[in-house]
């Protein structure tokens, strides 16, 4: 009978033959080794990315068996299965790479290449100078050698440190359904199991469960190659805790240090282990409560469907157990009573926390039987404050603050309800889950969003567009990594919909000191009020500098991740592709696209002005552009037919211009202009490619519009409050044309450059909503088409006759006089 597959993949640095100890100890599997490109024996060169890497994984391994992977390549893994589910039939991951890579020494460390290089020739010749990072057990000298060969053969090992990112390392893993099992050593000296908390966030909505084993270190089957086979080959009931769960969180909590009250999760009322935490606590009171597999999950989090037990005896512990067993419920938690002076619930994120709490137990909160105190607590501004936590019974609101922000760093700061008690003495932690639905006091607008898709996008752009939030602000981790801690997405849902998150970077502006009406006049709406602070603003000049840089350095990427994902859709349509594919295909393109135009923007926003000129743009030459249709960023939209128009070069720039970009000299604001609508006009010719290759069977529900529509204008309040503050117009282009407003003179609601026909034969425009380097502003201005911003332009003036002048809209009587202008 053939044995199942068993793929052996350790991390950087690594050979085949790493695992020759452990190979003769397994009895079920069939144990293979992988070496990737540019690891071991592999002749193929390191690839450029980590999304290549998961492709090379996946052309390597055969689709239904199993995989053990370590450290870095343990990434590689998620990385794969986030592009095909399924792929593995088991998932081992021990001691994986990704969570805190920016508050880690060593990626930090290793980050100079001549240091890393060094560190490369010391692994390779001298091994055993980390013979105690290795393990502490004392290898053989062989060993040492062979671990040697490895380093001294990988091709790979300096490039990898470049690839693995705090902002490349995670993009969409919150998305992956997979069984996954995470394993940890607790002699492991170099990721601790105080991680596993981290990844029970980052890996959301996978079938999660975690492993600590004893005396385990970070290479187990060198270690112990018989004890790491056995373990492998035991079966899965006792290979850890499910982490999704009420218990599995609060045992992760604990793993990493939190204060969480003495409990366990059990599923038999008669557990063995309850006698010895009833003598650990003698008269403790005790809570027993549901630890459900449907409870706390990331999309719902159906709370309250089970009876909590509170004040339990111990001896009636195992009867309230049964109850709940003979309700339907998979576990339950027995946990020490904590009798609080206050006690609470917040929803946290980093820049905020909104809080309820009530004196004595919160069960009168849970339960809404009796009126909480309330308070919005946040650092950016007196707008996303509401109320205080005045101190009480001890606890400050500073306390209290530390506390929920620690709670939230332990789960990889994604945002959390917490509920926590206050027992005089110190702070405990009760329960965190993620939220699944909120409306926050964030702050949200349609300007920007509203120029590119319609009220209404395609089924297939919303899906893309909610999946890729929460990767999107990654790349801004590249100059600034206190994004990474806010976790804010890129869009957020009102009332169903998508609207631009502004807090993703009012946050980061704070921060810098930066006044808020940069912001809005970039994106042609409205902002909360944001001061100049000029200390803060002195102390980020730094971080400005590494911004330009950066944020320059990337605009060279940008065709051949253009080309990279323009060849991935030519062998998913080669394949035969179905909706669902091109869908996900779509989500990887999305991030891609927005990550560029941040990138874009950010240059844009330090360029310095146009003084080294204002070359023409893609917008110079639209007479046949098949592929720049209306509402064109939604590939759903109608495309006609034919073939797709090429991909096209990166600008040709002069030489003297190639060095003061390079440089980082002022000046450029033209040329990264041109840079922009040339990346636009190529992301169309993608778009033109992914709406012919939809197959006919899958376009009535991928390309028809969304359920629900953005129906709310400008600047709001994710909770539904208005904002206070109001958008202002502004000149794109000058001149003087009177007209019929609605004919002449057009009206839309935001400036969208696939109307660029429309643009062309209207006299002048008036927009209610865009920016001033918005691509309809940019386009305008390039048809010298006198045009403005005005958000208040009276709908009664509809069909009449108006004035426009230099930024100016006014009513023309009957006499020819002109009124009042908005």
């Amino acid at each position: 009978m053939t044995k199942p597959l068993l793929y052996l993949l350790a991390g950087n640095g690594s050979a085949a033959d790493w695992w020759d100890d452990v190979l003769p100890c397994f009895r079920r599997y069939e144990a293979r080794p992988l070496e990737l490109p540019g690891f071991g024996d592999n002749p193929l060169p390191p690839c450029a990315d980590l999304a290549d890497y998961a492709r090379a994984l996946l052309s390597m391994t055969e689709r239904g068996h199993a995989i053990v992977a370590v450290g870095v390549n343990a990434l590689l893994v998620l990385h794969a299965l986030q592009r095909q589910p399924g792929h593995f039939s088991r998932t081992v991951l021990l001691a994986p790479v990704g969570a805190f890579l920016w508050q880690r020494r060593l990626p930090a460390l290793m980050a100079p290449l001549p240091l890393r290089k060094t560190v490369h020739w010391l692994l390779s010749r001298r091994p055993a100078l980390f013979a105690r990072k290795f393990s502490r057990q004392r290898w053989t000298g062989e060993q040492y050698r062979r671990m040697g060969r490895g380093y001294a053969r990988c091709r790979a090992f300096v490039p990898h440190w470049d690839l693995v990112r705090p902002d490349t390392a995670l993009p969409l893993l919150e998305w992956v359904r997979d069984p996954i099992e995470l394993v940890w050593g607790d002699q492991d000296r170099m990721l601790g199991v105080a991680q596993a908390a981290a990844w029970s966030a980052i890996l959301a909505r996978a079938e999660l469960t975690v492993s600590l084993q004893r005396g385990w270190g970070h290479y187990p089957w060198i270690d112990a190659p018989a004890e790491f086979a056995g373990w492998l080959e035991s079966g899965s009931p006792a290979r850890g805790f499910i982490a999704h769960t009420k218990g599995g969180r609060l045992r992760l909590a604990t793993l990493a240090g939190q204060p969480v009250p003495p409990a366990i999760t059990v599923t038999d009322p008669g557990d063995a282990r309850l006698p010895g935490l009833f003598a650990d606590h003698p008269g403790a009171a005790w809570a027993v409560r549901s630890s459900s597999h449907t409870e706390d999950q990331a999309d719902a989090a159906n709370a309250g469907l089970h009876t909590t037990y509170l004040r339990v005896p111990a001896a009636d512990v195992p009867a309230r157990i049964a109850d709940l067993r003979a309700s339907g419920v998979e576990e339950a938690v027995v946990q020490r009573y904590v009798a609080p002076a206050l006690s609470g619930i917040a929803f946290v994120r980093h820049v905020a926390v909104e809080l309820e709490w009530v004196e004595g137990h919160l069960e009168a909160l849970a339960d809404g039987t009796a009126t909480p105190q309330r308070a919005v607590l946040s650092p950016l501004g007196e707008a996303w404050r509401e109320g205080a936590f005045t101190a009480s019974h001890g606890l400050t609101a500073a306390a209290l603050w530390h506390f929920l922000q620690s709670v939230l760093r332990t789960f990889h700061y994604v945002h959390g309800d917490i509920e926590w008690a206050w027992d005089g003495r110190q702070l405990w932690l009760l329960q965190y889950r993620p939220i699944s639905a909120y409306p926050w006091r964030r702050n949200l607008t349609s300007a920007n969003i509203g120029e590119i898709l319609p009220p209404r996008p395609s089924r297939l752009t919303e899906y893309a567009q909610r999946r890729a939030a929460g990767s999107i602000p990654a790349i801004m981790a590249r100059w600034d990594a206190r994004v990474l801690m806010d976790n804010e997405p890129f869009t957020a849902t009102f009332g169903g919909a998508s609207y631009i998150n502004s807090d993703l970077f009012l946050a980061r502006m704070a921060d810098w000191g930066m006044s808020s009406r940069g912001y809005a006049a970039e994106i042609g709406g409205s902002a909360p009020r944001l001061p100049w602070r000029p200390l803060r603003l002195l102390r980020s000049l730094p971080l400005f500098a590494r911004m330009q840089r950066r944020a320059r350095a990337h605009l060279y990427t940008l065709e051949a991740g253009l080309r990279r994902h323009d060849d991935e859709l030519s062998g998913l349509i080669s394949q035969g592709a179905d909706g669902q594919q091109l869908a996900d295909w779509f989500t990887r393109f999305y991030v891609f696209v927005v990550q560029g135009n941040l990138c874009i923007a950010s240059a844009l926003a330090g360029s310095g002005g146009d003084m080294l000129g204002r070359p023409a743009t893609a917008y110079g030459d639209l007479a046949d552009s098949p592929h720049r249709v209306p509402y064109e960023a939604d590939p759903a939209s109608p495309r006609p037919a034919g073939a797709a128009p090429p991909l096209q070069a990166f600008p040709r720039w002069p030489r003297m211009i190639g060095l003061a970009h390079a440089l980082g000299l002022p000046g450029m604001r033209g040329y990264y202009l041109q840079v922009r609508e040339w990346y636009r006009d190529n992301l169309m010719r993608v778009c033109f490619r992914l709406h012919h290759a939809m197959p006919a069977a899958d376009r009535a529900h991928w390309f028809a519009p969304h359920e629900d529509s953005r129906d709310r204008q400008g600047s709001f309040w994710q909770d539904g409050r208005e904002s206070a503050e109001r958008a202002a117009g502004f000149m794109i282009y000058p001149g003087r044309v009177q007209g019929t407003l609605g004919a002449d003179i057009l009206l839309v609601d935001a400036l969208e450059p696939g109307m660029y026909a429309r643009y062309q034969a209207a006299r002048a425009v008036i927009a209610r909503m865009g920016g001033r380097l918005s691509h309809g502003s940019t386009l305008l201005r390039e048809l010298r088409k006198p045009s403005a911003v005005l958000p208040d332009v009276d709908p009664s003036w509809l069909g009449r006759t108006v004035l426009y002048e230099d930024g100016k809209l006014a009513l023309v009587d009957e006499a020819g006089e002109t009124g009042a202008a908005p």
